[in-house]
């Protein structure tokens, strides 16, 4: 069952993804943010990417046939740099992993990299998974954080739920981590608990997904498009939602606005004020 307590914390622990990413860049910044009270953080999550504000007339230059060239220099020249991408706490009560969403104009065309592929049994060895297919996009990222959220998720206590919670690319990514969480380690009782999450993969992953991770809640804000992308048909894939909408409604009047975590009458706020609600909506269609 939905519980706004556990939601405002999970928005709360959402947040903290975004003030890891902004405090700086390993290993300058150790990836440490002061937890809710009573919680303890055991891992942090760091990914490669490339930036794309890199100087290109610099990796041009190169020459590749240099073999006296070092490869972590040629390599540097094209501005692949690790990126803090969240991590994991534990309490006396819950165990939590939780992933930012987008931050760079790499990962924004990351996630408009929507053809789907079958998921890695490697991840989902699991018989409702094997044919279920996902954004791949969503799986290369979940990819390069895997081995380091299982290992985090193989230190916490078995016998504390397991909640998975992230804001956009976050909630995407939650939407992958939860089952893998479930399948590969000894975590049995996985929640997840995400904020303005996009489609991640077809029916089929949607039905595996739902069998594996019963209590799972995506609150969105009926104003904001995320939710709405990838398109439920587009170039032969199909894509559905996991688990059940809780819904709340605010039209900042801005597309990013709508999208928002944290902001006046959005995501956070909301949860805070326990608005959201499963009640099934009847859209209005005006004006025809």
């Amino acid at each position: 069952m939905y519980d706004p307590n556990i939601s405002k914390l999970m928005a709360q622990f959402s947040e903290l993804t975004y003030t890891q990413y902004n405090n700086g860049l390993p290993p300058g910044n150790d990836g440490k943010v002061t937890m809710p009270s009573g919680y303890t953080q055991i891992a942090s999550f760091t990914s490669p990417e490339i930036d794309l504000n890199a100087n290109l007339s610099s990796f041009k230059s190169i020459d590749w046939n240099e073999i006296s060239e070092s490869l972590e220099v040629k390599v540097a020249a094209i501005g692949l740099k690790d990126v803090y991408f969240g991590f994991a706490a534990t309490s006396a009560t819950h165990n939590v992993i939780a992933i930012r969403g987008t931050q760079s104009n790499f990962e924004w065309l990351m996630d408009a990299t929507i053809p789907q592929v079958p998921v890695p049994m490697v991840w989902y060895n699991h018989g409702k998974f094997k044919v279920a297919k996902v954004h791949l996009g969503f799986l290369i990222f979940f990819g390069l954080l895997a081995d380091q959220i299982m290992s985090a998720a193989n230190k916490f206590d078995p016998s504390l739920p397991c909640y998975v919670c992230g804001h956009s690319l976050g909630a995407a990514l939650a939407t992958l981590v939860a089952p893998a969480v479930a399948i590969g380690t000894k975590n049995t009782n996985v929640k997840m608990y995400n904020y303005a999450s996009p489609r991640v993969g077809d029916l089929a992953f949607v039905r595996a997904y739902n069998a594996l991770i019963p209590e799972s809640y995506r609150i969105v804000n009926l104003s904001d498009l995320v939710p709405m992308i990838p398109p439920s048909q587009i170039a032969g894939w199909t894509y559905e939602h996991v688990s059940k909408e809780w819904s709340f409604l605010n039209q900042s009047g801005n597309v990013g606005g709508n999208h928002a975590l944290i902001g006046p009458n959005n995501y956070t706020d909301a949860v805070n004020k326990q608005i959201p609600t499963d009640t099934p909506r009847n859209y209005p269609v005006t004006g025809l």
